[in-house]
């Protein structure tokens, strides 16, 4: 005989676990801190590559009036590097407030996994010996 709440129970458990298992499970092995540090390393080499790139295009593309006026090299590298530090501290300050949010939220989904599945541990597990006992 079919236990039709068993069934709908585990199904939910098995969709749970489909759309958030992988970043509940993955996220899991991590301290906050380490999770979120190792985001920010991340972002950090992102945001420095995506930088780097954007500053050769655009000399590549000034090329010419870089050559002419070689003077303007000095102060234009000056304002490059305060650009880059503040763009780089609300990166890192967008990234750690994602990241520790995602974390949070992912800590929920598998607390709620867990509970449910403990949930359902106990009340089939018991009702399982007990019709197993009794026959």
């Amino acid at each position: 005989m079919l236990n039709e709440e068993k069934i709908r129970q585990m199904t939910e458990l098995a969709l749970l676990k489909k759309r958030k298992g992988e970043q509940m499970f993955e996220i899991d092995n991590y301290f906050k801190e380490d999770y979120v540090g190792k985001q920010m390393l991340k972002s950090f080499f992102v945001y420095t590559f995506c930088f780097i790139l954007i500053i050769v295009l655009a000399v590549l593309y000034n090329l010419e009036d870089l050559v002419i006026s070689v003077n303007t090299v000095g102060m234009y590298s000056f304002f490059y590097i305060v650009i880059y530090i503040l763009g780089l501290i609300a990166f890192e300050m967008i990234t750690y407030r994602f990241f520790s949010k995602k974390y949070d939220e992912a800590q929920r989904s598998l607390k709620m996994y867990n509970d449910r599945l403990n949930y359902f541990e106990k009340k089939f597990d018991n009702k399982d010996k007990l019709q197993n006992n009794g026959g």
